[in-house]
C-alpha cells in the first residue's frame, strides 16, 4: 500500500510540470490564434454559397416558400380604398445546430517529455510543431465536414449523416421538379442519342416560370467529359456535316461557348473529396474512405448570389475557457486543449457548433444525368 500511495504522490508531483512544459511550448492563446488563422482550402464553397453569420440560437428555421415571383399591386382611383393582399403559407422545420468536433491526442513519448524538467530547445520546438499540426488537423476535419453538409445541401436537398452511432437528417424540401432523373437514352452518358442542351433548357425555362434566374452551373469533371463528347453539342457549335461522319471532340471553351450563345450559365467542376477515418485496422493500421462532398452523377443549376448563411454559435467550451476572446474569421471554430490522466495523454479538440440557413433552397435544381 505504500508503494501505490508514492506512486500516486509521484503522479500529482509531475501534474504541475506537465502543464508548464505545454504552455512554455506553446500557450493555449497562441494555439487558437494559429487555429483561427488557418486559411480554408481554395476548392472549397461553402463560404461562397453560405456567408457565416453568427447567432446566439442553437436552432434553425427550414422553411420554404411558396414563389419567389412578386405580386403586383392595384392601380385605383384618388380616394379610393387600398387592397390588401393575403399571406401566402410557407411550410418548413426546426433543428437544431449540431455540434461538429474533430480531436487527436499527443504521442505518449510527446507526453514523457512535458513530464521532464529542463527540456532543451529542439525538444520544446518538437513538442510546438505537434500542437500545431494537431491543431490544423482538428481546423482542417471540422472545415471538410462543414463543406460536406453544404454541398449535400445543395446537390441532393438533404443531409443525412450517420456515424459512430450518431445519425441526423434534415430535408430542405426539393421538390420533384427541382430533382429530375434522367433515364434510358436521355442519360447524357449516351453521348449519341442524348440532348443534354434542350435538358438544361427545360430546367431554366421552368426556373424562369417561377421567378428564379439561374446564373450558376455546377457539375462533376466526369460529366463535363461526357458533354465534350456528346453528339448533338457538337453538332450546335461545328454544324452537322454531310454524310454520316461526326464532327470533332469539343474543348472546354467551346462547349463554355455553345453554353453562352444559348443564354445559359458556364459549367465549372467540383470534384473535392474528403476521407473518414473507419473504425476498423487494416493490418493494424488506421484506414480510411474517401468521400465526395457532391455526387458526382448530378448537374446543378444555381443563383447567383448566396443561398443563404451559414449560422454559426459560440461553443459552450468557449464559453467556459479562460482564454481571452481571439478575433475570428473561421466561423467559430474553437481549438483546446484537455489533460487526461488515465491513459495520459494531451488531447487537442477542435469544436463548432454551425449549420446552413438554406433560405433560397426553392431556387436549385440538381438533376441526376448519369447512372
Amino acid at each position: 500500500m505504500a508503494n501505490f500511495l508514492l506512486r500516486l504522490n509521484n503522479i500529482q508531483f509531475f501534474a504541475a510540470p506537465e502543464v508548464l512544459n505545454l504552455e512554455q511550448a506553446l500557450t493555449g492563446t497562441e494555439l487558437l490564434t494559429y487555429s483561427r488563422n488557418l486559411a480554408t482550402p481554395q476548392n472549397y464553397l461553402a463560404n461562397l454559397f453560405f456567408p457565416s453569420q453568427e447567432t446566439s440560437e442553437l436552432t434553425i428555421d427550414v422553411i420554404r416558400e411558396g414563389s419567389r415571383l412578386p405580386v403586383m399591386a392595384q392601380i385605383g382611383e384618388l380616394g379610393t380604398q387600398t387592397e390588401y393582399g393575403s399571406r401566402e403559407g410557407m411550410t418548413g422545420s426546426r433543428i437544431s445546430i449540431p455540434k461538429i468536433q474533430r480531436g487527436r491526442g499527443m504521442d505518449e513519448k510527446y507526453v514523457r517529455l512535458l513530464l521532464q524538467s529542463g527540456l532543451r530547445a529542439n525538444e520544446f520546438a518538437e513538442i510546438r510543431r505537434t500542437q500545431l499540426d494537431d491543431s490544423a488537423y482538428a481546423v482542417n476535419a471540422i472545415k471538410a465536414r462543414k463543406e460536406w453538409i453544404a454541398m449535400q445541401a445543395i446537390s441532393t436537398g438533404a443531409v443525412a449523416y450517420s456515424e459512430g452511432g450518431v445519425q441526423f437528417t434534415t430535408d430542405f424540401g426539393y421538390t420533384n421538379e427541382q430533382k429530375p432523373v434522367l433515364s434510358g437514352t436521355d442519360l447524357w452518358s449516351d453521348t449519341v442519342n442524348s440532348t443534354p442542351l434542350l435538358d438544361i433548357q427545360e430546367w431554366v425555362n421552368a426556373g424562369s416560370d417561377r421567378g428564379i434566374q439561374f446564373g450558376r452551373a455546377m457539375t462533376s469533371q466526369r460529366i463535363i467529359s461526357l458533354l465534350l463528347q456528346n453528339v448533338s453539342l457538337r453538332k450546335a457549335y461545328f454544324g452537322d456535316p454531310s454524310g454520316t461522319s461526326n464532327p470533332p471532340q469539343l474543348n472546354k471553351s467551346q462547349l463554355d461557348s455553345v453554353f453562352q450563345a444559348q443564354g445559359l450559365p458556364v459549367m465549372v467542376a467540383y470534384d473535392t473529396q474528403a476521407r473518414v477515418e473507419n473504425k476498423a485496422l487494416v493490418n493494424g493500421m488506421p484506414s480510411f474512405t474517401s468521400v465526395r462532398m457532391m455526387p458526382q452523377n448530378r448537374f446543378v443549376l444555381l443563383p447567383d448570389g448566396p443561398l443563404g448563411s451559414y449560422l454559426w454559435a459560440k461553443t459552450t467550451e468557449e464559453m467556459m475557457n479562460e482564454i481571452e476572446a481571439v478575433d475570428t474569421d473561421t466561423d467559430g471554430i474553437f481549438v483546446f486543449r484537455k489533460v487526461n490522466e488515465h491513459p495520459i495523454r494531451v488531447e487537442t479538440i477542435g469544436v463548432n457548433l454551425a449549420f446552413p440557413a438554406f433560405g433560397y433552397n426553392d431556387s436549385v435544381v440538381s438533376a441526376t444525368v448519369i447512372a
